[in-house]
């Protein structure tokens, strides 16, 4: 898996790179100092964020997609990290300082002051566990880098924690780079640690477990609303999801119900995956910056999931060229497809090579393959891969 994502990510580097421009020991792209083992690219606007290092990759898309939502034309945008990460670059946990009688992390903070305070090349909103200390009767079993914080949770024979919000189910991170769900009372801190965990989240509920999704998904209290979401998961260890979902119900963003958030980590391969905290909670950043969250206003949050702790000082390569230009066909009988999808349905076929389209979009799938939202001549718009233009100069 590791080698055909690198495979991936060296096509990507190689087609935003100019002519004659490479990865060589003492430059990266357009000459700047920014040398190869650390790769840095930043595109707000095609909605792409990267970094390749030493023992750590980050790979962050963009997905928007128009619903229908209530008979209401809405917009789903939802932002997947692939992230693979290694014994030199683990997960790790930042927080605010501990209080005299209080843990680390029972403080909130604006999620700008933690990053600020803590750098890091990618940040994920957590199970806000300072806040149920706050406020709650049951925290969870939470663990912050070895050391345990909160023990006491819910009874998972109860008749209320199916319905329970949340119901601090757990994902427990391990020293090997492993990750595992867990019922909310399965074990207790003391076992986890005893298993090697480092770092157990509680939240819930377990989205996938085993490589199936959980049964229980939509038997949560706001399963079946259409929210901000946030998750993360394990492919294998050290290879790890992050998804991050825009959208209350009365927002321009159509949110996603629970049954959504599992199916899209089981489909990006997860095999353990649970659900933290959403809402106004879900915030993804990279390189210190919120690229998405759950709406305007950030919540304060005691502690968020990072990777790549100091890393990140490069300068970014040069952004991938956005906005409307002018390409031809390469070939005959050219596909244009409704989605960035080879089997999408098919909106229109460019009959003759070298006949002129407007691009006005560029952006790339899940595998990394690019596309270009082309406007025909006839006005049809759609999409085209990206092997299948010639940008005309």
């Amino acid at each position: 898996m590791r080698k055909r994502w690198m495979a991936v990510l060296l096509a990507l580097l190689a087609a935003l790179l100019p002519a004659g421009a490479g990865l060589g020991e003492e430059e990266g792209p357009e000459g700047q100092d920014n040398p190869a083992e650390e790769y840095i690219l930043e595109d707000e606007d095609a909605g792409i964020w990267q970094y390749a290092g030493e023992g750590l990759e980050i790979r962050i898309t963009r997905y928007r997609e128009d619903v229908t939502y209530k008979r209401q034309k809405r917009t789903r945008e939802y932002y997947v990290a692939e992230i693979l990460a290694s014994p030199e670059q683990p997960l790790s946990v930042i927080q605010t300082q501990a209080l005299k009688t209080k843990p680390a992390g029972y403080k909130l903070a604006s999620p700008e002051l933690l990053l600020e305070e803590h750098p890091a090349v990618f940040a994920l909103s957590d199970d806000m566990y300072g806040l149920r200390i706050q406020k709650y009767d049951y925290q969870g079993v939470v663990i912050r880098n070895g050391e345990i914080l909160t023990t006491k949770t819910r009874d998972s024979s109860s008749g209320k924690y199916r319905r329970s919000w949340p119901n601090l189910d757990t994902l427990a991170v391990y020293g090997d780079g492993s990750m595992k769900t867990f019922v909310c009372d399965a074990l207790t801190a003391e076992e986890y640690l005893e298993q090697g965990a480092v770092n157990v989240f509680a939240f819930g509920p377990i989205l996938v477990s085993g490589g199936e999704v959980s049964e229980n998904v939509m038997n949560a209290m706001d399963a079946g609303y259409n929210e901000p979401r946030a998750a993360i998961g394990m492919i294998e260890p050290w290879h790890y999801i992050a998804v991050m979902v825009r959208g209350r119900p009365t927002s321009r963003y159509a949110g996603v119900h629970l049954d959504w958030l599992a199916d899209k980590m089981k489909e990006l391969g997860c095999v353990e995956a649970l659900n933290l905290d959403g809402g106004l909670t879900a915030t993804m950043a990279f390189r210190g910056k919120i690229i998405g969250s759950g709406g305007e206003k950030l919540r304060s949050q005691g502690s968020m999931i990072t990777f790549g702790a100091g890393l990140g000082t490069a300068e970014p390569a040069a952004a991938a060229q956005t906005g409307p230009r002018t390409a031809r066909t390469v070939k005959a009988k050219v596909n244009v497809r409704a989605e960035m999808d080879p089997k999408s349905a098919r909106v229109a076929q460019i009959a003759k090579k070298g006949t002129q389209v407007t691009v006005t979009e560029e952006s790339r799938d899940a595998d990394g393959t690019l596309w270009y939202r082309i406007q025909t001549e006839s006005g049809k718009e759609g999409y085209v891969r990206g092997d299948m233009l010639k940008e005309v100069p």
